[in-house]
C-alpha cells in the first residue's frame, strides 16, 4: 500500500476538464503544485497575497520546472481614478 500525499488529491483534479481554484496550499508546496499544473494543463495564473512572493515563488518554479516562463505583473502602487500617475517603473515591468 502506498502512502498519499498531501497533494495528491490537487493532482488527481488536474486530469478532470474543467477550472480549479486551489486556496491554501502549505508553505513550500505553492512551486511544486505550481509546476505540476503548468505541465499538466499549460498556462495558469498564480496571485500573491504580498509584493515579496512572486520573486521567491519565480525562484522555486525555476527549480521544479526551468522550461516554465513566469511572467510577473507588480501591483499598481496607485488607486484607480487617483490623481497620481503610477510609477514609471511599475508600469514598464507591467509591458
Amino acid at each position: 500500500m502506498t502512502e498519499k500525499s498531501v497533494i495528491d488529491p490537487i493532482v488527481e483534479a488536474l486530469d478532470r476538464p474543467g477550472r480549479i481554484t486551489v486556496a491554501g496550499v502549505p508553505e513550500g508546496y505553492e512551486a511544486m503544485l505550481l509546476a505540476e499544473l503548468a505541465t499538466r494543463r499549460g498556462q495558469l495564473l498564480h496571485i500573491a497575497r504580498d509584493d515579496s512572493r512572486p520573486a521567491r515563488l519565480a525562484e522555486a518554479l525555476a527549480f521544479f520546472a526551468p522550461d516554465i516562463e513566469v511572467l510577473e505583473f507588480p501591483a499598481w502602487d496607485c488607486v484607480p481614478y487617483d490623481r497620481v500617475s503610477p510609477n514609471v517603473e511599475i508600469v514598464a515591468h507591467r509591458m
